[in-house]
């Protein structure tokens, strides 16, 4: 008997594995999802909790595929520099994207990064939201990282996401044809499309430019609110919105700020009810008519 029972024990441990690993591969899609079986990933509030995090990326991004190219940087040296601004001194990184051609906000459909002691690190074409599902204007702070999630809603995949607004977030697309078409009109359902390995290293910029204690932004004021919060050192500002330059010092909107402290992170299903005190949520890729104003708040998982 014993020795039946050492024959035994090893065949129920692999059998365990193998219904362990089924399970794990149903949850995640299986092995005929849209990675053959290797796992989806759900909006996390932390960088660091998701699968997809390295800090031994090397950053410095040059391939892409084709057809995509990156436009003359020199355009983007001529436009506004956001670091230059003493409300954004507490932020390391600051991505500024133009869903229209502006003289303060740049080419439409472009996107431009500026990282603290460097200056412009990067000029890169993008795609916002079709008319109908446009991308929220404003100034937001990264709410949730999924370095390998998924659309149920669209059935495609958002690779390298960063959630900055309810379902909206920062992703690679992997349609050629939409690589193709960044820089000339939007045709995203509210996301900001990037290329795949510029999403990628934005992913990691963004999840590595520091977490801790930040002078809060309002959303719509572009100004600081006299709050300060704990959250990723990194703004995230499309416009066109209101402008953070000197024209628009001292109008701090005093309605925007929330509490001090640790900011509420709240991944919530679409239609989900919400206690009665607080408003509901938008639709994860719509339009909001207004926005959140907490750092973190009202984030959604779009994988619905």
């Amino acid at each position: 008997m014993p020795f039946i029972q050492s024959l035994l024990r090893p065949l129920l441990a692999i059998f365990l594995s193998a219904l362990m690993t089924h399970q794990a591969y149903a949850v995640n899609g299986g092995e005929e999802g849209p990675w053959d079986g290797f796992p989806r990933t759900q909006p996390s509030p932390r960088y660091d909790n998701d699968p997809g995090a390295n800090y031994h990326y090397s950053f410095g991004v040059t391939k892409a595929f084709t057809p995509y190219k990156d436009p003359d940087k020199g355009v983007a040296m001529t436009l506004p520099n956001p670091l230059e601004d003493s409300d954004f001194d507490t932020y390391n990184l600051i991505v500024v994207v133009s869903e229209v051609d502006d003289a303060f906000w740049g080419p439409a459909q472009t996107l431009r990064v500026y990282k603290r002691g460097t200056g412009l690190l990067y000029y890169w074409l993008v795609s916002t939201g079709m008319a109908g599902h446009e991308t929220a204007n404003g100034y937001f702070s990264p709410k949730a990282f999924s370095s390998r999630h998924w659309s149920r809603a669209y059935d495609a995949p958002m690779l390298w996401a960063v959630f900055f607004h309810g379902g909206m977030a920062l992703h690679s697309s992997l349609d050629r044809s939409s690589i193709a078409d960044m820089g000339k009109a939007a045709e995203s359902h509210g996301c900001i499309h990037e290329e795949d390995y510029r999403a990628e290293e934005m992913f990691h910029l963004i999840g590595q430019s520091g977490y801790g204690p930040v002078d809060q932004i309002g959303e719509l004021s572009g100004r600081k609110t006299g709050r300060t919060v704990t959250a990723y050192k990194a703004l995230i500002i499309v416009g066109p919105a209101t402008r953070w330059d000197a024209n628009n010092r001292g109008n701090t909107n005093a309605s925007e700020a929330s509490n001090d402290g640790e900011p509420e992170v709240r991944l919530i299903m679409p239609n989900q009810p919400v206690s009665s005190n607080e408003p509901a949520e938008a639709s994860p890729l719509s339009n909001p008519s207004e926005t959140s104003t907490s750092p973190s708040a009202g984030v959604q998982d779009p994988s619905f």
